[in-house]
This record gives structure tokens, C-alpha cells and sequence, in this order.
């Protein structure tokens, strides 16, 4: 009897260390020796406590991570913005500069019917357009041969124009644009205008629009050989003709929807 009592408790001993540790997840067996006899008996390791302990302190880690990120992401954002609104002042003095404040060009010739024409002559055709389409009120016209936006380019003029059309579209002036379909250079003026609410529709691939004319509040006409690329408003030798005139003006309106058909 005395052997078989402390063999009994320490088997029953074992099976609750066994059952306890079961709950914990992870198993590994152990050799048990008692007097006269060994027994090997399987016992669970308490693994899922730790493994908890660890995964939670790696989830700890990776919020501060992404917290920290945010953080910095917010930061380049801001500092991306504040750019961005410097770049437009410059542009804006920049655009400033070149027009002079006053208006370019040769003295403005008036008709007999009460009309004026005005040479505009290489980059005075610039200057003068972009102030007119600043100052436009209620509906411009523009059919354009070339109109070559680059946006990575930052003193394009042409870029200028195509934006002060966006801008006058954001000030509930209606803005209707006709390019032609042949060449592939209008696509990313076309994609551009369209995304910002422009009226921009390509002329019929079987004819060809070589047209250079701007029509703004019916009543004044912009017509010649500047396209609007950074070549013409810049450097190319190129002459266009301002002419305020209300009856010149719907019959250009007139021609723009014959030649886009609507």
C-alpha cells in the first residue's frame, strides 16, 4: 500500500497538469519516472500565450509605423499645396509682366460701319487674347488648327490660353472649343479641356479645320495664323487681326456650328 498511494498521486497529479495545459495549444511529450517503472506521458506547452503577447506587440509596432506615416504623408501634401499656390502667383506675375498691364498691338482702325481692327503681330496676339479671355463674361468660341498644351512646361503661353479657358468656364462663361481631329498633338488640350467642363469636340475626320479664330461675348473676333502652340506665341513670325465687331462676330459664331455640324 505505501508504494501504490504516492504512484496513484502522481499519476493523478500528472493527468491535471496534462488537462490544465491543454487549454494553452502546443503539445510536446515528456518522460515521467517513477519508483520501479517509467512512464512517458504527453503534456502541452503554453505557446499561445507567448505567441499572443508577440503578435500583439508587432501589431503595436506597425500602427505607430503607419500612424507616423500618415503623419509625414500630411506634411508633403501641405507643402505640395503651398507650392502649387506659389506657382500660380508667379505665373500670374509672370503673365503680368509680359502683357505690361496695357494693352499691345498697332492703333486700332475703325470702319465706316463702326467696327475697329486691330494688327496684332507676333506675341501681341498673346497679350491681347489672354486679357480678352480674363475678362470674357458670357460665351467664347474658339476654333484652333493646333492647340498643344504641355503641363509639364511652366511658361508655355499656350498653356496659358488653354487654361484661361478653363478658368472662364469655372466662372460660368460657356466655352465652346472645335479642334482638328488629324492632328495628334490636340488630344491632350481635348482630354484636358473636357475634364474641366469645356464644350471640345474634334471637326469630321474626312475634312480638315485649319482655322485659327476666337470669338468671346459676340462681339469681338480674334483671326490670323497664330495656332496655339509655344512656336506661334513665341518665336514663329506670325500675324493675327482683332476685330471688335458684333455682326463679324455671329457670323464667325454661325461658321463654328456649320463646321462642327451642331
Amino acid at each position: 500500500m505505501r508504494r501504490i498511494v504516492p504512484r496513484v498521486l502522481v499519476v493523478l497529479i500528472i493527468a491535471f497538469l496534462v488537462i490544465s495545459a491543454g487549454c494553452l495549444g502546443g503539445t510536446a511529450r515528456e518522460t515521467v519516472t517513477l519508483p520501479g517503472e517509467t512512464i512517458t506521458v504527453t503534456k502541452t506547452k503554453t505557446e499561445t500565450t507567448t505567441r499572443y503577447i508577440e503578435n500583439t506587440s508587432r501589431l503595436e509596432v506597425l500602427e505607430r509605423n503607419l500612424t507616423a506615416c500618415s503623419e509625414r504623408l500630411m506634411t508633403v501634401e501641405r507643402a505640395l499645396n503651398a507650392t502649387q499656390q506659389t506657382m500660380a502667383e508667379l505665373r500670374e506675375k509672370y503673365r503680368e509682366c509680359l502683357t505690361g498691364g496695357t494693352q499691345t498691338g498697332s492703333s486700332p482702325v475703325t470702319g465706316g460701319e463702326g467696327y475697329t481692327v486691330t494688327v496684332l503681330e507676333e506675341r501681341e496676339y498673346y497679350t491681347n487674347l489672354i486679357k480678352a479671355i480674363d475678362s470674357s463674361k458670357s460665351e467664347i468660341y474658339v476654333m484652333m488648327f493646333l492647340m498643344k498644351y504641355d503641363p509639364g512646361d511652366g511658361y508655355d503661353p499656350a498653356n496659358d490660353l488653354i487654361r484661361a479657358l478653363v478658368k472662364a468656364r469655372q466662372r460660368g462663361v460657356r466655352v465652346h472649343v472645335l479642334l482638328e481631329d488629324g492632328i495628334d498633338e490636340n488630344r491632350k488640350a481635348y482630354d484636358y479641356l473636357r475634364a474641366n467642363g469645356v464644350d471640345v469636340t474634334f471637326d469630321s475626320p474626312s475634312t480638315t479645320l485649319h482655322a485659327k479664330v476666337v470669338v468671346i461675348d459676340g462681339k469681338t473676333v480674334f483671326i490670323g495664323s497664330h495656332n496655339w502652340s509655344e512656336a506661334a506665341l513665341d518665336w514663329n513670325h506670325e500675324v493675327s487681326v482683332r476685330i471688335d465687331s458684333r455682326k463679324l462676330a455671329e457670323e464667325m459664331v454661325d461658321y463654328f456650328k456649320r463646321v462642327r455640324g451642331r
